[in-house]
């Protein structure tokens, strides 16, 4: 959100410096005495820095105050005007002289950045106008640029508004040093004027099918052509013979904006000068002096390209169009303002949708690969465990052995020196083991907290747990066919009942409400578990939660670690949704000797 907010604090400046740089165009001529052809230069003197006003207002400020010192100097005042500059000019730079105080410029100290900074640009201003307007106004708009300035420290000192939001932009990425401006420009204005290759792929999959990409621009061509053909005559005065020509050049763009919509942008540029230059705009039904159909094309590609291309690349064509749209105000320019404002409008928008699209990609890969490092964790986490059991299991019986091979010799009466021998090496060998897997377990578990001693569970532990779920609230039965073996290993027993509560837990987790039923069946070789839910509940709230047994318990983390376990002790693990929209887990962990399992 605050990315999104800081987006527009960036871009919503320079559609109000777009709308200004417009406006000012058109009324430039009403307040000096500015020749036709200089007139763009006024206007983007007079608009320009308006967008720095969030950025950098106290650059955006010099650059107001130095053209309009500029532009008071060389031009003449042609209607008594009380600012020798366009009024945008001057309420551009009365609104950036009081955001200064909010953000002066960067690196500069405490102090500058605080007070003195605002007031320099104060004073300055406050002479400017005391210098530029008519001696009757000299003093009220000295003393009212003093107030706007002193307004401006004093909000500022008492944040009386909310300041920009922290943060990078969206698309987060970082600042372009000032050293690589230039490169940037010239790499976009050579993609604006002589890349004729496909534009930058698409990573995501479209919605749309690829036939209709690349069939209904043409389609939409073909209406283009013929509407075109009807009504250019209407539009502009130019010779019959033209007109098919015309039309064609008018369609052709549309056809493009899919598959080049840099070029098809740049016949429509090409043409909206050349239908200028072609005849005057026709005393017809419409105004302009280009057909309503080729307006809605041309701004079509300003759109598509905006949308394919990066930002850089974006600005330039933007800068382009917006030249060549001022070829079209003559007598009647409204056309022309109308074009340049929605072509603002619309390179804005598709920047955005392409912004949008990108940071939507990134956050898609990195949720990605967050899924799959959790998952990862996940049985790292699990086999650690894992690794303790077994060191708890193993190292009893391995304990057990060091003790038998220590006591033989005083339990066992006549033994023969070569058999107390080979007592000693099995009770040597025994501990070396033990100390080995106490050091492996001490790398497993890092820097954790030490795990308390406890004796591990089993098979016999399964009618507690079991008990335990169902004081949770949940519904589960129990059911055991046949007896557990007197000789079952401890690791199998362990095993199954981490099997059975992972299982149990993720019932609770992703079908809540439902029913759980546990079957144990003990037979010559192995133990069979199957844990089954019913779907749950839908009570409009733990629905919601659940989404799916199958696709929760399909991303879920507790399967690898299940997985893990059969594995360990040479089983096989299955789960799966069933046909009633349940979820089952299935292991048969076979009966194995210590002795078998590490052999």
């Amino acid at each position: 959100m605050n990315g999104d907010r800081r987006t527009a604090w960036t871009w919503l400046p320079w559609l109000g410096a777009a709308a200004a740089f417009v406006a000012t165009l058109q009324t430039a001529d009403d307040v000096l005495d500015v020749p036709l052809t200089t007139t763009p230069l006024v206007a983007a003197a007079a608009a320009v820095p308006l967008g720095l006003i969030t950025t950098l207002p106290a650059l955006g400020w010099l650059l107001s105050a130095g053209t309009a010192l500029a532009v008071s100097r060389a031009f003449e005042v042609t209607d008594g005007d009380p600012w020798p500059w366009p009024m945008v000019h001057g309420v551009v730079l009365l609104a950036l002289l009081f955001a200064t105080a909010f953000q002066p410029l960067p690196r500069a100290g405490r102090a500058v950045t605080s007070i003195a900074l605002p007031v320099v640009a104060t004073v300055a201003t406050a002479f400017l106008f005391a210098f530029s307007v008519p001696d009757d106004l000299r003093a009220g708009w000295t003393v009212g640029v003093a107030v706007i300035g002193a307004a401006g420290i004093v909000t500022a000192r008492l944040h009386l508004l909310p300041a920009l939001p922290a943060g990078p932009a969206v698309p987060p990425g970082p600042a372009v040093p000032p050293g690589e401006l230039p490169r940037l420009l010239r790499r976009a204005l050579t993609t604006t004027v002589a890349d004729w290759g496909p534009p930058p792929a698409v990573s995501e999959p479209s919605a749309v099918a690829p036939w209709v990409r690349r069939f209904v621009p043409w389609l939409a061509a073909f209406v283009i052509f013929w509407t075109a053909i009807a009504t250019i005559e209407a539009s502009v005065d130019i010779h019959p013979l033209l007109v098919p020509a015309a039309g064609l050049a008018m369609a052709l763009p549309a056809g493009l904006v899919d598959r080049h919509p840099l070029i098809g942008w740049r016949l429509a540029t090409v043409l909206g000068i050349v239908l200028v230059l072609l005849g005057p705009p026709a005393d017809g039904e419409y105004d302009g002096a280009w057909p309503v159909i080729f307006q809605w094309v041309w701004l079509a590609t300003v759109f598509f390209v905006a949308v394919r291309y990066d930002r850089w690349t974006t600005i330039c064509v933007w800068a382009v169009t917006v030249a060549a749209m001022t070829t079209g105000s003559g007598d009647n320019a409204g056309t022309s303002v109308t074009l340049i404002i929605a072509a603002t409008a619309v390179a804005v928008i598709g920047d955005l949708v392409r912004s949008r699209r990108s940071t939507s990609r990134d956050l898609e890969r990195q949720t990605e690969l967050s899924e799959l490092e959790k998952a990862r964790r996940t049985v790292l986490e699990e086999r650690s465990r894992l690794a303790r059991d077994l060191h708890d299991v193993v190292a009893h019986h391995m304990s057990m052995v060091v003790v038998q091979a220590e006591t033989a010799p005083y339990r066992l009466e006549d033994l023969p020196d070569d058999a107390r021998a080979e007592f000693a090496s099995i009770s040597g060998s025994a501990r070396q083991a033990l100390d080995e897997i106490r050091g492996l377990l001490g790398v497993l578990r890092g820097t954790d907290e030490a795990v308390a001693l406890a004796p591990q569970p089993g098979v016999e532990q399964l009618t507690d747990l079991v008990d335990g779920a169902r004081r949770s609230g949940v519904a589960v039965e129990l059911s055991t066919t046949g007896e557990p073996p007197a000789a079952l290993p401890g690791t199998t027993g362990l095993s199954a009942y981490r099997i059975v509560q992972e299982s149990l837990a993720n019932a609770v987790r992703h079908a809540p409400g439902s029913e759980v039923t546990v079957d144990v069946r003990y037979t010559e070789t192995a133990v069979e578990l199957r844990i089954r839910n019913s779907p749950p509940v839908d009570d409009g709230v733990s629905g919601a939660v659940a989404d799916g047994v199958s696709r929760a318990a399909a991303s879920g983390h507790g399967l690898p670690g299940m997985r893990e376990r059969a594995a360990v002790v040479g089983g096989t693990l299955t789960a799966g949704p069933t046909t009633t929209g349940g979820f089952a887990v299935t292991a048969v962990l076979p009966y194995r000797t210590t002795e078998e399992h590490f052999a």
